[in-house]
């Protein structure tokens, strides 16, 4: 019976020290870490004018999207187009042209570094067209 109260008894002094220890890391968080600047966090989604149409002479409707973190470098592209006009290798010059014009748009001095290998997903979009989009994931470093 005396283990039992020592062992219950040391149980209700743990939990203590952890509830007033998270309430103590809690308040001494420093209040200029409230004001901070979000937009660098965000990650912005531009859409990209097609005129690397030379890059990709098969394709026809191709769409070309960029989702870029200011805060990590990273940015993922993505190469959509109609499944029956879809050439990967037309998709990755297309999306290298992308990465370097948008590399010297934002004064990035280094080639970007590929974060994962590229993947391409067929779908059918609202139409019931069958669409591939291929994707790069790439992280650029100041």
């Amino acid at each position: 019976m005396k283990k039992i109260f020592a062992l219950f008894t040391a149980v209700l002094l743990v939990m203590g020290s952890v509830a007033f220890a998270q309430e103590e890391s809690a308040s001494s968080i420093p209040s200029s870490d409230t004001t901070t600047n979000f937009e660098d966090r965000t990650t912005r989604v531009i859409k990209v004018e097609d005129k690397y149409g030379v890059y990709h002479p098969s394709a026809k409707n191709v769409t070309i999207e960029l989702e870029y973190t200011p805060m990590t470098g990273e940015v993922l592209v993505y190469y959509t187009c109609m499944k029956g006009s879809f050439d990967r290798g037309e998709a990755m010059n297309t999306i290298d042209a992308v990465l370097e014009d948008f590399a010297v748009e934002n004064k990035f001095r280094t080639k970007p570094v590929l974060q994962k290998k590229d993947k391409t997903r067929n779908y059918k979009d609202s139409r019931e067209l069958s669409m591939t989009t291929y994707r790069r994931w790439a992280k650029f470093n100041r």
